[in-house]
């Protein structure tokens, strides 16, 4: 079971099947993380309205270009966003927002990036659940829009970065959510981070959906399984 997670009663009846279904097993095993990254991949390329293999394939380049267990830097913002675009710069170029506050002027955004940093990629941010870190962190990219393009994605990924370093498991976000996200921004925006935080915790607790799934159709498929033992 990921540590730091405070489960509700049915996030503790899927953790306790998980378990169950995991007897024997490395609960790291490569293929249910991978299960997990993919259904991630999917869902944030879905909320960017991307589809082509070359955006999945940046993506998951994306996913590896920064150790799981380093502080939250800038210069990790920046391997993301060079991963995902080819790009290793910050905006250059004034921008504007129809709904909540401006994107932070071009001048700023190098400052504003490093408080970001400052606050989360220290050991302060352990005082933090998981899912309150990654809320403050997607807010807040988004907020400051750094780059030209991907700022999105990168987003997502930094939330992730954190929660899991924080012992949650992978947030599953897609394209279903997009409204919920976008609400939810806005109120993080205005500070109360509180409904943002429950749609990552919730999208954690997907993962688990994932890896039962996974393993209950590798059982489904084992030849030698039986009623009894699935």
């Amino acid at each position: 079971m990921a540590t730091g997670l405070k489960l509700g009663a049915s996030a503790a009846v899927k953790e306790k099947r998980l378990a169950s279904l995991l007897t024997g097993r490395d609960p790291r095993d490569p293929s249910l993380e991978a299960a997990v990254l993919d259904a991630q991949v999917r869902g944030s390329l879905e909320l960017a309205s991307l589809s082509a293999p070359a955006d999945e394939d940046a993506l998951r380049r994306a996913v590896a270009a920064v150790d799981p267990v380093a502080p939250l830097t800038v210069e990790a913002l920046l391997r993301w966003q060079e991963a995902l675009t080819g790009e290793r710069s910050l905006r250059r170029h004034a921008r504007e927002r129809a709904d909540g506050p401006p994107p932070a002027p071009v001048e700023f955004v190098a400052s504003r990036l490093a408080i970001v940093e400052q606050w989360l990629g220290g050991e302060s941010s352990t005082e933090l659940k998981a899912g309150q870190q990654g809320a403050l962190v997607l807010a807040r990219i988004v907020e400051i829009l750094p780059f030209e393009r991907g700022y999105g994605r990168v987003a997502r990924l930094a939330a992730s970065h954190l929660m899991v370093r924080a012992g949650s498991r992978r947030p599953i976000l897609s394209g279903s959510d997009a409204a919920r996200l976008k609400e939810a921004l806005g109120a993080a925006f205005q500070l109360h981070t509180e409904p943002l935080a429950r749609l990552l915790d919730e999208a954690a607790e997907r993962a688990v959906d994932v890896m039962i799934a996974t393993l209950e159709r590798e059982r489904g498929s084992d030849p030698g399984a039986t009623p009894g033992n699935r």
